[in-house]
């Protein structure tokens, strides 16, 4: 029993221990707002293989996550959540702002303005050194 319970208790703490990926989209906005880091979007399903395999392999790599730290405000996005966004300077549905987007297929990552406009766009699934890649490039082009 007490072995059981030891184990319980390990479990809960790495699960505690294990830092959320992302801000909040209203965070980022204001975020930007204030000092113009740019604003990097995931758009994400539960039931999405690629997205799951991203989440399990590319956003668990140190390198990955120290250049989102540093550079972007990351945010997770979930297309099926019934939930408003604020996208092309007005607040929508997610699932209008997709379609305005035109996204094709998840998962897809957008550099945003504090507007809500999108400025760049990336979709499928990348791997650590592709996903680096993408990253370097949107930091580059972020105010353009």
């Amino acid at each position: 029993m007490k072995v059981f319970l030891f184990i319980l208790v390990i479990i809960g703490l790495a699960f505690a221990a294990e830092k959320k990926l992302g801000v909040s989209y209203k965070d980022a906005i204001e975020g930007n707002r204030k000092n113009g880091k740019p604003i990097l979007v995931e758009f994400y399903a539960p039931w999405c293989i690629p997205c799951l395999e991203m989440e399990k392999t590319v956003f668990r790599d140190p390198a990955v996550l120290k250049e989102l730290n540093n550079n972007f405000y990351f945010v997770r996005l979930d297309t099926d959540k019934d939930q408003e966004i604020f996208c092309e300077g007005e607040t929508l549905h997610i699932l209008s702002c997709i379609s305005l987007w035109e996204l094709e297929g998840i998962p897809a990552f957008a550099i945003l303005d504090h507007e809500g406009k999108l400025r760049h766009l990336a979709t499928g699934e990348f791997k650590k050194v592709e996903f680096l890649k993408l990253l370097k490039v949107f930091k580059a082009n972020s105010n353009k």
